[in-house]
């Protein structure tokens, strides 16, 4: 075996005694870098992960977004240069994501960064790193893990690289440009995908911009990495476990940029790749692996690569029965393959790659696992932000899905960091890998021929990517680009192009994974009879039988109304309960979802889902927050991290705020891993392996929570006077609803004073307001301000009842200067 490797640290918060900051002192993404440990004899790799220089870069001043041209990116200049660093990787506008001046998550995660790179839609990003000496002979790259916006790189003045996709790996070959032994720079500049939208007609986006935090960030938002690698080399691995033919298929691509013809020899081991990361919640995410036994070898095979020539090679192995473990999520057991090359007995390479013996194939309207029907229990979220950008996020979700009896995940229409298949790998997590092809809100531009193009390279470069991944079950090429074309943007004539696009896209994913027959476009059916399996999207029981009826495996990507029922929408399963608070909602949406899983699961859903569990069916937290009776503070408030680190893989926010998260992976010793809403424990019963159990929610008695007593207006009033400021926020509601105001009550017997609640009564008119409702006028005081009640309290002079101002336990809201919550 081989040597244990020391785990990334993990330490337990402590609250600093000075400030009270409750700072986590672990590295918040533990993750070990590209180039693992058994490849570095032969490959090496420094992070430029740390302080960047950063130069904003002001837009024209005749420049109109939306006219689907760009403005041009100068060069930068000399003394342009911000006073402060940019932390590679995060995106320069971090600290705007999910606020824009609304009430809402706290990702104010960089507090260091200026207020005005919130507006910077253009900029550069510069660093000056060693190259080592003993590099010579090597070549070297730059690796980026994923810049978000149209991407152009420098290294010591000669442009390397150009890049417009805003999650996926692309690299730089600098061989020719560097020296070792010398000092370089990299210089990479950025432009908004938002300056080239074209508004022209329908949509505006010109690639997928995923959903929520794709469209929004913009910058280098993942790891950067110097690479240097052997010039002739083992380019790429795809491992092929055809389990139903008892064969282990290896693709091996190898590359030659020498300038010589050389003969190479390819031999490796297949052994035990072993789990050995802690069991409590700040371990279990750090990276801890050793080799146990061998389970097979990969015998010599010889290969000829002229000079720079790139060739692929298949390397067939016979599995007999019992050689290698199944992959399942109950034992998601892991095999490496290290592959060695050689050239004139000497070693020249050496290439690692994780894999798990597992098999998914599709029979009649079934998905099976390994020769078995197989059905999928999981669920699905957008990406929100820093919380999520670490193995930690991953680990406490995936844990969260496997308490209620779940077994798999779809990444929502966004191409997530590779860690989160890193995790499912090893917890046994089976995931549905969708692309940034979103649609849901009008974006893409469905009509423009470079939105075509750049979805096919964008899925070429996801699969490529992801393809070894034990976790990956299958692959979903957009989401809901259907339903905008026919509703959204009434265009019935886009369906053939975007039918043109699910046949490539189908191709595509056929040429290059062809083990995976599962492809799917969520929310879409099954792309009109082109996909091999049908996915829909909320609907009701008459959906789910058009769907079965289709005639293939099926299942359901969204449904429930957790992400936007309303009180009266949510009414529907339990009565007035549903408006008394959010307890009240959430019950009787547990009632909705446990219905839901029901009715898939009796009706043979082979992915079943309701959208979702990690945000709706668990409670934001209030992490590193001791007063939740107060708005959250930048400066205490939230959980804050150590000292930051230069050349270290992963994010290293300053701080994560209060309720941005609904999981807490060890960073607040006094919250637990999740706090779950009566959703959690209805989707648990509806899952339980066996078939949905017994639940409190399955059924709801609304009849309980109906009024003993309504009140209503006998009848219509026919004068309403405003009393209050005729600018305030409260008449220009009632002006927007079309209220009539009158000047003043001259029928008290008919009439209504609208109060509003935040003005100070004078003693003449609170008098007259007095004398009229004993003459039977009625009184509506609209958001009272806790200020108009002490010290003289005019309401309970006015109202039958008294008014008494409490304080609340609840901070969630982040004020802005324009909340709509102010005031009530």
């Amino acid at each position: 075996m081989l040597k244990k490797e020391k785990p990334l640290s993990a330490s337990m918060p402590v609250r600093n005694p000075a400030s009270q900051r409750l700072v986590y002192n672990g590295v918040f993404a533990p993750y070990e870098g590209l180039v693992n440990r058994l490849e570095k004899p032969y490959r090496k790799e420094i992070c430029l992960n740390g302080y960047w220089d950063f130069q904003p870069v002001r837009l024209p001043a005749d420049y109109r977004q939306g006219g689907g041209k760009a403005p041009e990116l100068p060069m930068p200049s000399a003394d342009g240069w911000s006073k402060t660093k940019i932390k590679i990787p995060s995106p320069w506008n971090v600290n705007d994501f999910s606020n824009r001046n609304l009430e809402g998550p706290d990702h104010r995660n960089y507090p260091s960064y200026p207020r005005e790179w919130n507006d910077v839609k253009m900029a550069w990003m510069k660093k000056t790193f060693d190259v080592p000496a003993d590099w010579t002979g090597d070549d070297i790259r730059l690796w980026f893990e994923a810049v978000a916006g149209e991407t152009v790189v420098y290294v010591n003045g000669h442009k390397v690289a150009g890049n417009f996709d805003l999650f996926l790996p692309f690299s730089a070959d600098i061989t020719d440009v560097v020296k070792p032994g010398e000092k370089a720079d990299v210089l990479v500049g950025v432009r908004s995908q938002k300056l080239f939208e074209d508004n022209s007609t329908i949509g505006r986006r010109i690639v997928p911009g995923g959903s929520m935090w794709g469209y929004d960030m913009n910058g280098i938002w993942q790891d950067v990495y110097l690479q240097a690698v052997p010039r002739t080399r083992i380019e790429d691995i795809y491992v092929k476990p055809l389990v139903g033919r008892g064969t282990l298929e290896i693709e091996v691509t190898l590359t030659n940029s020498d300038t010589k013809k050389l003969n190479v020899e390819l031999s490796g081991d297949i052994s035990e790749w072993i789990n050995l990361a802690g069991t409590d919640v700040n371990s279990a995410p750090v990276p801890a692996w050793e080799l146990g036994r061998q389970a097979m070898a990969v015998k010599p095979v010889k290969v000829s690569v002229a000079p720079g020539d790139t060739v692929r090679t298949v390397i067939a192995l016979p599995v007999a029965e019992g050689t290698l473990k199944y992959w399942t999520p109950e034992t998601p057991n892991l095999y490496s393959l290290v592959l060695s090359a050689k050239t004139g007995g000497k070693k020249i390479d050496t290439k690692y790659e994780r894999f798990g013996w597992r098999e998914w194939t599709l029979e009649g309207t079934s998905h099976l696992l390994n020769g078995k029907v197989y059905p999928l229990r999981g669920d699905s979220w957008h990406f929100m932000g820093i919380p999520q950008m670490t193995r930690r996020y991953a680990y406490a979700w995936y844990k969260a899905i496997k308490d209620m009896n779940g077994n798999a995940v779809r990444p929502h229409a966004m191409v997530y960091p590779r860690f989160y298949h890193d995790m499912a790998d090893e917890m046994g997590i089976c995931i549905l890998n969708e692309t940034a092809n979103w649609a849901s809100d009008g974006g893409p531009k469905l009509d423009s021929p470079h939105f075509w193009e750049a979805s096919k390279d964008h899925l070429r470069r996801f699969v490529m990517r992801d393809r070894n991944h034990a976790s990956v079950f299958g692959w979903s090429v957009s989401n809901e680009n259907k339903p905008v074309i026919l509703y959204v943007y009434n265009r019935p004539d886009l369906l053939e192009p975007q039918m043109v696009a699910w046949r490539e896209w189908r191709d595509i994913v056929r040429e290059l994974d062809p083990t995976r027959p599962w492809i799917s476009s969520d929310g879409e059916d099954d792309g009109d009879g082109i996909l091999p399996v049908t996915v829909g999207h909320y609907g009701d029981v008459g959906s789910m039988h058009n769907w079965i009826n289709i005639g293939k495996p099926w299942g359901i990507g969204e449904h429930s109304m957790a992400y936007y029922g309303t009180p009266e929408q949510v009414a529907k399963y339990n009565g007035e309960r549903a408006y008394v608070s959010a307890l009240g909602r959430m019950e009787g949406l547990a009632n909705e979802c446990y219905n839901l899983i029901k009715d898939q699961r009796d009706n043979g859903a082979s992915y079943s889902t309701v959208f979702n569990m990690a945000w709706y069916a668990l409670q934001p937290l209030p992490i590193g927050k001791k007063d939740i009776t107060t708005p959250p503070s930048m400066e205490n408030d939230g959980i804050f991290f150590g000292t930051y680190t230069e050349g270290q893989p992963g994010v290293q926010p300053e701080r994560v705020g209060p309720y941005s998260t609904t999981l807490n992976p060890g960073y607040d010793p006094s919250l637990p891993l999740y706090r779950p809403w009566p959703m959690f424990e209805a989707m648990r019963a509806a899952n339980a392996p066996d078939g949905p159990a017994w639940s409190e929610w399955a059924e709801i008695d609304k009849k309980k929570y109906e009024s003993k007593g309504r009140w209503d207006a006998a009848t219509p009033y026919r004068q309403v006077v405003f009393v209050g400021s005729a600018d305030s926020r409260a008449r220009q509601q009632f002006d927007a609803q079309g209220v009539i105001f009158s000047d003043k009550v001259t029928d008290p017997a008919n009439a209504l004073y609208v109060l509003d609640g935040t003005y100070s009564l004078s003693g003449e008119l609170e008098e007259t307001i007095r004398k009229h409702m004993s003459l039977g006028a009625d009184l509506l005081v609209w958001g009272i301000n806790p200020a108009n009640v002490q010290p003289h309290n005019p309401y309970n002079g006015l109202l039958p009842l008294p008014v008494t101002v409490n304080t609340l336990r609840r901070s969630s809201f982040i004020p802005a200067e324009t909340s709509w919550m102010r005031g009530l």
